[in-house]
């Protein structure tokens, strides 16, 4: 990990050590399903080590021999640290230890399989396929909880490479809501379940703003809290429990669980990141900061020792800094923020964008960082990023339009608005930007940009109108964490509307800002401006000092936004 003042100014550590190598210690919607393929192929990690931070879940098979029952362990805890690759080496490992060992095979099946944050890979289909004849093959030494958890499986998987993924997911899902019925009180067969249910709508379990359940999620949160009160440390459900409720507008039920994770699990990066998702939705900005601080430390202890080159390298572990980097800007931490943004882009490659599109959704951080700091002339050095990378290069135009209004060059900035515009109307609908659409947020950026401009010519109506067709599009982006989008427009609109004398109509907006954003100190600001012109004067004090607090460690002033 480099160091550097940013990471040393955190000193808020949450899990201490370096990584999950054995010579280690440490403390501890569109569906994303359509947007992930394309990853590059995992290199084969070569045999597991027995991993001494993983903590200690536990769940009994049928096998003699201690050491497969140990990788097999070893292998369901990294499965719910979302390290599929790391579990399928484990599970693996289990299998040359007991190659009759059923649950063993059946571990390598389920790894193989979809999971909330990656389609399932037809090249995957044949290995897991595979794995699961053998699961069935052995099934004769298995207890009958084993057999019913091997047939449930069967249902998930076919032989053939194009079979249609959606009715096996659901048949999954329906045959282990039967397994999980059958054996209440087995955690495994429930957070199982719970897995497959989250599979059949990833990253959509709740529709305006997270106010409306989606059709399954109720029995989903309920299979999960069941789970949790039952076994509170297990660290499949409490994971699964985050994402569970992290979008609806009751994610504060989650802290327990947030509190306690990367304890469960110390030495897995993205169990100490994941409380991140939890404390970004009830205003913990600073505890968002410390936990992704120490998941890059503990990643970056995994990548040296095991050199992995898949989904985790180019996806969980910079996903580390781009929490960061998102609880830095709520903090008012600018430095920081971009510091973090550009390490961010740093460690993944801009060649890697080429196959797997998604991943040019971390790019445009540092102009936005830059922008929400109005650090205008280090933004308008910052070259062009490649050519390939037509939505980053749409940002890029979006971001030196703002620095440019805000210098007063409208002419230029007029032409990068037009540049934005036609970048926009290039790029595919179906061009993934994370989980949502690439063009979508260029849509996002066009509008902001022209309200920023019409503001910025004294046009108040053309810039409302413009505010509130921004603002409509992002409250209908899906759900993502970080938010897909970097800066709330209701902050815009509301110091447009406090500019015009409408003090109560940006109270308001302001307010709904801290409802999806609670302790937000741009949106406390804002409200505190909004009270003193109603001469609300008390609550404005009170809102003055919660800001004071919030903003305790910024290194901005804010004046009308």
């Amino acid at each position: 990990m480099r160091k550097s003042l940013f990471l040393a100014a955190l000193g808020l550590g949450v899990a201490g050590g370096m990584g999950m190598g054995t010579g280690r210690t440490a403390l501890a919607q569109e569906p994303a399903h359509q947007h992930m393929s394309g990853m590059p192929a995992a290199a084969d990690a070569g045999p597991a080590p027995l991993y001494k931070n993983l903590g200690t879940l536990h769940s009994k098979i049928s096998t003699k021999t201690p050491a497969a029952q140990q990788y097999f362990d070893q292998g369901l805890r990294l499965t719910w640290g979302f390290n599929h690759e790391e579990a399928i080496a484990s599970y693996t490992e289990a299998t040359r230890r007991d190659s009759t060992c059923a649950m063993c095979w059946w571990g390598i099946a389920f790894a193989r399989g979809p999971n909330i944050n990656a389609p399932m890979d037809t090249a995957a289909v044949k290995p897991a396929w595979a794995a699961l004849q053998k699961a069935r093959a052995n099934a004769a030494g298995a207890t009958p909880r084993e057999r019913d958890m091997i047939a449930a499986l069967a249902r998930r998987y076919s032989p053939d490479p194009a079979a249609p993924r959606p009715p096996l997911d659901s048949a999954f899902a329906r045959a282990m809501g039967q397994v999980a019925k059958k054996y209440p009180r087995d955690p495994e067969a429930q957070v199982v379940y719970a897995d497959a249910i989250m599979n059949l709508s990833p990253w959509n379990y709740y529709a305006d703003r997270g106010k409306t359940p989606r059709p399954q999620t109720g029995e989903l949160v309920a299979t999960l809290e069941r789970t949790i009160e039952r076994y509170p440390n297990h660290p499949g459900a409490c994971h699964l429990y985050i994402h569970a409720v992290e979008a609806s507008t009751n994610p504060g039920r989650a802290v327990p669980c947030a509190n306690r994770l990367a304890r469960t699990m110390p030495g897995a990066g993205h169990l100490v990141h994941m409380p991140s998702h939890i404390y970004m939705r009830v205003g913990r900005y600073d505890l968002v900061a410390a936990h992704n601080h120490d998941a890059v430390g503990q990643d970056e202890g995994y990548l040296q020792d095991r050199k992995p080159t898949g989904f985790y390298k180019y996806t969980y572990y910079p996903h580390n800094y781009h929490m960061m980097y998102a609880g830095l800007i709520f903090l008012g931490r600018g430095g920081d923020a971009v510091e973090t943004a550009r390490k961010l882009v740093s460690v993944v490659p801009a060649e890697v964008t080429k196959q797997v599109p998604p991943l040019e959704y971390f790019f445009p951080t540092p102009y936005w960082a830059m922008a929400r700091f109005e650090r205008w002339d280090e933004l308008l050095a910052e070259p062009a990023p490649a050519a390939h990378q037509r939505y980053t290069g749409g940002m890029w135009r979006y971001a030196r339009g703002l620095a440019l209004a805000a210098k007063g060059k409208m002419d230029e900035a007029k032409v990068e608005h037009d540049s934005v515009v036609a970048i926009a109307r290039e790029v595919s609908k179906e061009q993934p930007a994370g989980i949502n659409s690439a063009k979508v947020l260029l849509q996002l950026a066009e509008q902001h940009l022209a309200g920023r401009l019409a503001a910025a010519q004294g046009d108040t109506a053309r810039a409302i109108a413009a505010y509130e067709a921004a603002m409509k599009i992002e409250d209908e982006l899906t759900y993502d964490e970080p938010p897909a989008w970097y800066h709330p427009i209701r902050l815009e609109l509301g110091a447009v509307k406090l500019g015009q004398g409408k003090a109560g109509a940006a109270e308001k907006l302001y307010r709904e800002d801290l409802e999806h954003w609670p302790n937000n100190g741009w949106a406390l600001h804002g409200l505190a401006r909004s009270l003193r012109a109603q001469k609300k004067n008390g609550e404005a004090a009170k809102v003055e000092a919660q800001f004071r607090k919030e903003w305790r460690r910024a290194d901005v002033k804010l004046a009308g936004r």
